[in-house]
């Protein structure tokens, strides 16, 4: 019986591994590419400024093009909008996860759910809210997927929509949306949500415009 396991187990990583193959040698590839200066600079009553990472942080994270972006109001406060794009998902390596990420930078998850926040247009956008923290500062993050299929939440649905852009021998290009907010101590965690809510409920259309698999405007 074991051996008997062991040979279906092998023809099952033959056959995955034989169609991983087949997929790589027949991928396709957007016919354009992102625009994030289609992203305002000036939305919500903050105005935004771009910024980077490391080289370090570059080389982890292997996207084909970025956007990071400081947003400040009048009265100090702060936004920053990371948007990742991959051009190309490879099989093994895909989007970093944050909830893998921000461990390994030091900050700990405090907390983490699904969230639905309404957008300007009356649609819903479903992210993940997290209360992150490290020694030093305590911050709300929303963060979400694109793909062609649209917004996507969990790693596990990520996955999933590779397999099936693959196997229609679609792009299986993807980005990574995330939105951080600096907190203080005082900062109620509901309010700092609602105001970070009110800034994607005007930078999003632009946002999914600015990404290949978004609608262009004539």
């Amino acid at each position: 019986m074991t051996a008997n396991r062991g040979i279906v187990a092998l023809l099952v990583l033959v056959l995955f591994g034989g169609f991983g193959t087949y997929l790589r040698s027949h991928e396709r590839f957007s016919d354009r590419a992102p625009d994030f200066s289609l992203i305002p600079y000036d939305a919500a009553g903050y105005v935004g400024l771009e910024h980077r990472f490391d080289d370090f942080a570059y080389d982890v994270l292997k996207a084909d093009t970025t956007t990071l972006r400081m947003y400040r109001d009048e009265s100090g406060r702060v936004l920053w909008l990371f948007v990742a794009y991959f051009a190309s998902q490879t099989y093994g390596s895909q989007i970093h996860s944050p909830r893998h990420c921000l461990p390994g930078g030091g900050f700990q998850i405090e907390s983490m759910e699904p969230f639905a926040l309404s957008l300007d247009d009356g649609t819903t956008l479903n992210v993940n809210r997290l209360a992150i923290a490290n020694p030093q500062r305590r911050e709300l993050m929303l963060y979400w997927y694109e793909t062609r299929s649209g917004v996507i939440t969990g790693e596990y649905g990520l996955k999933l929509d590779l397999m099936k852009n693959a196997v229609l021998l679609r792009p299986t290009d993807a980005a990574i949306c995330r939105l951080t907010m600096p907190l203080s101590l005082s900062d109620d965690f509901d309010r700092a949500t609602a105001e970070a809510v009110r800034f994607i409920g005007q930078v999003y259309p632009a946002l999914r415009q600015a990404l290949p698999f978004g609608k262009v405007s004539p």
